[in-house]
């Protein structure tokens, strides 16, 4: 019934635990695909949880990092339920929230998680920033940046996105927007990472906006983004 997607880098300390949240869930008919970008150990860390706990999932091996945005539509590419849940692997997210807002997809085409939480200063500036950037360009009021989404697989079908990076989600949402799926909120509360560090770095909100003008301005509809 839920196709999972995972995409990962550098996540070896956290990826056993999220798998064996998953498998708590006792999600019926589900499988779980993991896209890995990364430089450790976390395909193979992954791919023998996937086996001991006995899950239905598939590892993605990919060679250096390519990005968030290609590796979802990868994983994409092999899904198969009818609906669709993203999640990143680092532990912020409530995998037991899975349940939660796949059950909204009965109202919504698409679910977008609201992240609740205290961030540091300037975490909360650039955020402040890139919401106004994405409203005013795009009109889009959601926490696009959320790495906890849900969909039905009729958006996967009829929505193509071609940005390779961490603006995927924008153009995903600006595209469903235009053809008029209806999309939800879903507040959570958001974790402090319990290892490893963010991915998220200055220069990557930076990469973030020139993305996101591009998808405005450019209108690339039938290439990737460089």
């Amino acid at each position: 019934m839920i196709s999972i997607i995972v995409p990962t880098f550098n996540e070896e300390e956290v990826i056993y635990e999220f798998l064996y949240r998953i498998k708590k869930l006792k999600l019926k008919n589900a499988e779980i695909i993991i896209v890995d970008d990364s430089f450790d150990s976390t395909s193979e860390i992954a791919k023998k949880a996937i086996k001991k706990l006995k899950l239905n999932g598939k590892v993605i091996k990919r060679v250096g990092k390519i990005g968030k945005g290609s590796a979802i539509r990868d994983g994409l590419k092999i899904a198969k339920r009818k609906y669709i849940v993203i999640i990143d692997a680092d532990l912020q997210y409530p995998v037991e929230k899975i349940p939660k807002i796949v059950e909204k997809l009965k109202y919504c085409d698409i679910v977008v998680t609201k992240r609740l939480r205290k961030d540091k200063f300037y975490r909360k500036l650039f955020g402040y920033i890139f919401r106004i950037f994405v409203f005013f360009l795009f009109g889009l009021e959601f926490d696009t940046q959320s790495g906890m989404k849900a969909f039905k697989r009729e958006v996967k079908e009829k929505i193509e996105f071609y940005s390779n990076y961490w603006a995927w989600d924008v153009e995903f949402l600006y595209k469903a927007k235009k053809q008029k799926f209806k999309i939800c909120s879903y507040p959570i509360v958001f974790s402090e990472r319990e290892k490893g560090k963010s991915k998220i770095k200055l220069s990557s909100f930076i990469k973030i906006l020139i993305e996101i003008l591009k998808i405005k301005f450019l209108k690339y509809e039938n290439q990737k983004f460089a």
